[in-house]
This record gives structure tokens, sequence and C-alpha cells, in this order.
């Protein structure tokens, strides 16, 4: 099993987000790989920019390519999430033409199962982790007659709900809907939810894809218990605290992504030498 890789979330140890300063940082601690947010100018060029701007504040943010001569030297990853669709073809593009190494190359964000199934060729270009809630909401239209109206129209709101289960706290954020959400959720048949389990793992194998991204707060629950037991790899954001940092090191993830960096990679050494 390969260490578990750091990725240094934008705006890391205190920088501003979107800034060069972020990479810098990244660069200057040594961690694994970056996070770069990417969308489009209303001009068409790509910049780093997590929110849509105004035109004059787009021209504040730095062109992508600019992030390309100043990582190319060095032997960091770069993980692009994407925020728009049709950023991320455009991102591929420009990193080849920039002699980007398709290796150090990881596409998250709004990278989507039917970009890696409609084009095979993708998953050569960059490494794709998929984002867990594009997953799930691909079956979900594909099972759209087993589910009611109101259900489904939940599920593609808050596709992470069907996953928690009995044995699995709902997070603060549910709270105050968790009689709603159990009552429908529960009345999801056994079949049906294995056959979404199913459907996402085959999913993974048929995308090619190299890792699932998901949020910490589903960490501990069945469905990502299931996965990680079949071997698909996961990447988890944003793990800023000791022991959850810890817990993925435990379960071996693929990816941890954090905005302290500098942590992460002093707890990874520390479990690495204990074991």
């Amino acid at each position: 099993m390969n260490k578990t890789m750091i990725t240094a979330h934008s705006g890391c140890e205190g920088t501003g987000i979107d800034t060069m300063d972020s990479i810098e940082k990244a660069l200057e601690i040594g961690a694994d790989t970056v996070e770069i947010d990417v969308r489009l100018d209303p001009f068409g060029n790509l910049r780093v920019s997590h929110d849509p701007l105004s035109l004059e504040e787009y021209l504040l943010k730095n062109l992508l390519e600019e992030v390309f001569r100043k990582i190319m030297p060095t032997s960091l990853l770069i993980n692009f999430d994407i925020k728009e669709q049709k950023a991320l073809y455009k991102t591929i593009n420009a990193a080849i033409e920039s002699g980007f190494p398709a290796g150090r190359m990881i596409m998250t964000g709004c990278a989507a199962p039917e970009d890696l199934l409609k084009d095979h060729s993708l998953a050569e270009k960059a490494a794709f982790f998929l984002n867990i809630s594009h997953v799930l909401k691909y079956i979900y239209i594909h099972h759209r007659t087993e589910f009611s109206e109101e259900l489904f129209a939940m599920l593609m709101e808050e596709p992470l709900i069907l996953i928690f289960d009995e044995d699995t706290p709902f997070p603060n954020v549910y709270l105050s809907d968790v009689v709603m959400f159990r009552q429908k959720l529960y009345a999801i048949s056994k079949t049906l939810r294995e056959q979404i389990y199913e459907n996402t793992l085959m999913l993974f194998q048929e995308t090619r894809a190299k890792a699932f991204n998901i949020p910490k707060f589903i960490l501990g629950t069945q469905f990502i218990r299931t996965l990680k037991t079949a071997g698909v790899p996961l990447s988890v954001w944003t793990v800023n605290e000791p022991d959850l940092i810890k817990h993925c090191l435990e379960m071996e993830v693929h990816n941890i992504t954090t905005r302290v960096p500098r942590l992460a990679m002093h707890i990874r050494d520390e479990y690495a030498g204990c074991r």
C-alpha cells in the first residue's frame, strides 16, 4: 500500500485562497499535491478562482498558465478542482500544451462520471477523483422510476442522504430534518439500497476513476466502509483535525486534502514510524 497522499487545500497554512502564496507554501513544506480551483473568465481564459467573479475581479486572478510555469520544474502534483463543466477539457488541453505530465494531474470538482463514460481517453490524460455526490446523482437518475417524485427530488438535492442508515448518526447539518429524512429513506427497500451500492462499485470500474472524492463527515458510514472493503481508493476533504487525519491514515485512504498539510505530513510520518 502506497503512503497516503497529502494535498494542500487552496489557502493552506493561512495563505490567501486562490493565490500564488498558497501554491508556494505547498511547495515550501513539501506537500505531495496542491489544489487549484479553476474557472473560465468572460474571455475564455482559465483562471485560478473558486467563485464566479466580475470581469474586473477575474483580471486580478492568476492565469492557469502561470501556475504551470511555477510548478513545472518541481515534482508537485496538481489537483484541479474544476468549478464549471466547460473548463474540464480546456484545462486538460492547456496542461498538454504546457507540457505538464499527465501523471501529475488530478481532476476533481465538476469532473463527472458522464465525462469518463463518453470519452474513455480522459482517464489516460489525468487521474480522476470522482465526487461521490456526482456518482450517486448519476445512479439515482438511472433508477428514477424506483423512487417517488418527492424522494427523487430530495436525493438530487442532497445525494449523500441515502447513504446514512440506522447505524450512522446524522451530521448536525441534517438534524432539523432528521425525522422527515428517516421516514422517507428507510422506506427504500434494502434491495434497492444494495443495488445502488453495487452500481456505485460498477461505475468506479467502468469510468476507470482513480478514487472517489468524499467529504469527511461521511467517512464512518457503512456505505463508505463497503467501498473501502471492495478496494475503492478514497480521497477525503477537508481534513484539518489531528484525530481525523490519523483516522484517515488508519483507514489507508488514498488522499487527504487539508488546509494544514504541514501537520498532516507530520502525523503521517509519526504514524509510519509507529507501524
